[in-house]
């Protein structure tokens, strides 16, 4: 469950997979607060291949974190956690979609978990 709603799962997808709507969901958040934070993305590209993009900004040199959203999170959230990179969240693939679809996809999911 994510906000209010549960997400199903598309257990078809795997990290080779592209034109992937996926979702992030705070370890920390889930066990400290009861309530997850959550982030939903999508890519055109492999999956695995945008996890690399969001895995590149925890790094500390230069301030990365500040551009990634996972990364400020754990940095403002969970700084004692921050080293843990993408460590800190559980991976979801939500659906998939053509690439001209994806956006709204994605828009949907989010209105679906009634996500900020």
């Amino acid at each position: 469950t994510v906000g209010s709603r549960p997400v199903a799962l598309d257990r078809a997808l795997d990290c080779g997979s592209a034109g992937v709507i996926y979702l992030f969901i705070c370890k920390h958040c889930c066990s400290e607060r009861g309530a997850p934070e959550f982030y939903f993305g999508r890519t055109v590209d492999g999956l695995h291949e945008r996890v690399g993009g969001h895995r590149a900004h925890f790094g500390t040199k230069d301030f990365e974190c500040g551009r990634s959203a996972l990364a400020l999170h754990v940095f403002g959230g969970h700084p004692d956690h921050f080293g843990k990179g993408l460590g800190d969240f559980h991976l979801c693939m939500v659906g998939s979609a053509r690439p001209q679809d994806l956006e709204r996809a994605e828009d949907y999911f989010m209105w679906g978990a009634r996500a900020k």
